[in-house]
């Protein structure tokens, strides 16, 4: 005997699980800071903090930084169009890496914007899980703010995403205050980002993504 055909209901609730599951909604908040007049930086007991070379990142453990072959290769290409990264050592290890972007803030996929005048924007920190709740992401920070300050630069840039406690917990601790919102809206072969009014405000010049390319393996 046939069975009877699915209910037009349960189909639906089917289809809108499917819709869901393929659904992504992500919130950034991008935070700002002033440079100190008084920043200085002591680092923490048993810690070195330096700028890093292209030879620091191909050096550099897996485990304790989260930089594959690949990424190893394009943070040594970064390196090379200007940006920089902060490591954090642990005797000969590097623990801590945190990279500085001193043109744009820019998330590829996300948002490219152009930094004012006197401004830096960190992305892409990380620390080893052997060496966390020891506050290296916030030493990270001192240092990129004392570098700044010596430099004569004005302000850090800095952002989270809504669910990121860790990232959001640091920024808040060395009194980061939110410069906007960033909101993507994600569905197979289709994307649309939303930039708050207060964002918009901050950073008001968009940019086109550059083309440029790491070199491939």
């Amino acid at each position: 005997m046939d069975s009877a055909p699915p209910n037009p209901l349960v189909r639906l609730k089917k289809l809108l699980g499917r819709v869901r599951r393929r659904f992504t909604l992500d919130t950034f908040d991008v935070f700002v800071r002033p440079v100190p007049a008084d920043a200085t930086f002591a680092p923490p007991p048993g810690y070195a903090f330096r700028w890093g070379t292209p030879a620091d990142v191909e050096r550099c453990d897996p485990h304790h930084t989260e930089l594959d072959a690949r990424e190893r290769r394009e943070g040594a290409w970064r390196l090379g169009l200007g940006h920089r990264v902060v490591l954090g050592l642990a005797g000969e290890t590097v623990v801590f890496s945190m990279w500085v972007n001193p043109r744009n803030l820019n998330v590829p996929g996300l948002m490219k914007r152009a930094l004012g005048p006197g401004q830096w924007f960190i992305y892409k920190a990380f620390t080893s899980p052997e060496h966390r709740g020891r506050k290296l992401y916030e030493s990270g920070m001192r240092f990129v703010l004392a570098e700044m300050r010596a430099g004569g630069l004005t302000g850090l840039v800095g952002y989270a995403h809504v669910k990121k406690a860790v990232s959001r917990k640091g920024l808040a601790a060395l009194e980061f205050t939110s410069a906007g919102r960033v909101t993507q809206l994600a569905w197979p072969l289709v994307r649309h980002t939303f930039l708050s009014k207060e964002l918009r405000t901050s950073f008001p010049r968009a940019l086109s993504a550059s083309g440029a390319t790491p070199p491939a393996s």
